[in-house]
């Protein structure tokens, strides 16, 4: 029993060392997302197309619902809209009615990710096929943010891999 107590306390102080300590000894850096206004997008989009970002794509949301995402196909920019929750369903009619008014080719896809909701077992992802450069993908991603989930030019949003 003393040995087992002993071995537990080593192993919390081993879990205390190292999340306390990273490899140069240093206080460990805690990463937050980055935060960003609409005006600062197209600064993003320039990071994406240029390869800086770990990913060739990138999402901002401001309460998890709002959540697009602007991926990299060969230099040209879509837009897609993943449906992991209860609460991004209402938002699904109006992006299918935001591609119809505006004539954007919509593409109803899955990346196999399971959504926090039990009627499907592959969450939906709604992909307008753009193909646009960095600033009409800045318009657009912008006109999505104020017109189908009504944030504004103040919000602030996560920058989320």
């Amino acid at each position: 029993m003393k040995t087992g107590i002993i071995i537990g306390i080593l192993v919390v102080i081993g879990i205390i060392y190292f999340v306390t300590k990273n490899k140069n000894g240093n206080n460990p850096i805690i990463q937050v997302a980055k935060q960003i206004q609409l005006a600062e997008l197209e600064s993003v989009m320039t990071q994406l197309l240029d390869g800086k970002l770990e990913y060739e794509f990138f999402g901002i949301t401001s309460d998890g619902i709002d959540c697009i995402y602007f991926t990299d196909d060969n230099g040209k920019i879509n837009i897609e809209f993943e449906v992991m929750t209860n609460d991004q369903k209402p938002y699904v009619e109006k992006f299918t009615s935001f591609a119809d008014r505006n004539n954007f080719s919509l593409i109803k896809t899955t990346y196999g990710n399971k959504p926090h909701y039990s009627e499907l077992k592959e969450a939906p992802v709604y992909k307008l096929e753009l193909n646009a450069d960095k600033h009409k993908a800045t318009e657009i991603g912008t006109e999505i943010m104020t017109k189908i989930f009504n944030k504004n030019g103040t919000t602030k949003f996560d920058v989320v891999p």
